[in-house]
């Protein structure tokens, strides 16, 4: 699930899914690293991160437990190439980030 902040600049992710964890996302914001931005479990279960990102759409995708997980909550979902789906972000402002497949 994706929340933004009044600057629309502040965005946390929700991620709620029985899994044992640590959970983290990827994207276009980060290069698609796996393991740059760690969630943190909330007290009643969820997993979320609250991040800053430029003006722009981007996609995203939650891992955990060694499996790619999409969140149909975002403000959208595409294609992603591989045969699934990628998550998408959007912030206000100009446009954004390179999109790459994952």
């Amino acid at each position: 699930m994706v929340a933004k902040g009044r600057n629309n600049k502040n965005v946390r992710l929700s991620f709620n899914h029985n899994v044992q964890g640590p959970v983290f996302v990827a994207g276009t914001f980060n290069g698609w690293d796996n393991r740059s931005t760690p969630m943190k479990r909330s007290s009643d279960g969820r997993w979320e991160v609250l991040l800053k990102l430029p003006p722009g759409e981007h996609q995203f995708r939650y891992y955990a437990d060694g499996q790619w997980f999409t969140d149909y909550a975002a403000d959208g979902v595409v294609p992603n190439g591989l045969g699934d789906f990628n998550s998408i972000v959007r912030v206000p402002g100009s446009k954004a980030a390179t999109v790459a497949a994952h």
